[in-house]
């Protein structure tokens, strides 16, 4: 269900996954069920300085939301896409007219809408066991 949910796409787990949103190997001991289930339904509420998009309005208007990569030779680079890494924006920094913090998380909101109940639980009970398939949380 990890992948299935397409949280493998950003999200590490046990040395597997993307680097865009943190790991989530050690999830469990961190937060609680309410927690957890609440960061995956509403990602906005709750965003990490360290995970944050930011959003560049350029001076002729222009936006773009993203996470800055950094700039170098007088360039800013935005990577705008989550998903791939390929897809960036280059903008000189004469060009920018400011750069603010989105509200908004990197993390798709209604990533579960896919799943049943069923595969909704498998997801959480992988997350907080560990991906221990003997763990309690996997009885039925």
């Amino acid at each position: 269900m990890f992948a299935a949910a397409r949280c493998v796409i950003c999200h590490r787990f046990d040395g597997s996954g993307g680097a865009t949103g943190p790991d989530l190997t050690n999830v469990a001991g961190r937060f609680s069920f309410k927690d957890l289930s609440e960061a995956i339904v509403d990602p906005s509420k709750v965003v990490s300085d360290q995970y944050r998009a930011s959003v560049v309005v350029t001076t002729s208007g222009q936006v773009y939301t993203g996470r800055v990569a950094g700039e170098q030779n007088g360039t800013l680079t935005v990577l705008t896409d989550h998903e791939d890494i390929n897809k960036v924006v280059e903008v000189p920094a004469e060009e920018v007219d400011e750069v603010t913090p989105s509200r908004v998380s990197l993390m798709p909101k209604d990533l579960l809408k896919t799943l049943n109940q069923d595969e909704v639980l498998d997801l959480f009970a992988y997350l907080l066991s560990r991906g221990n398939p003997a763990d309690a949380m996997f009885a039925d």
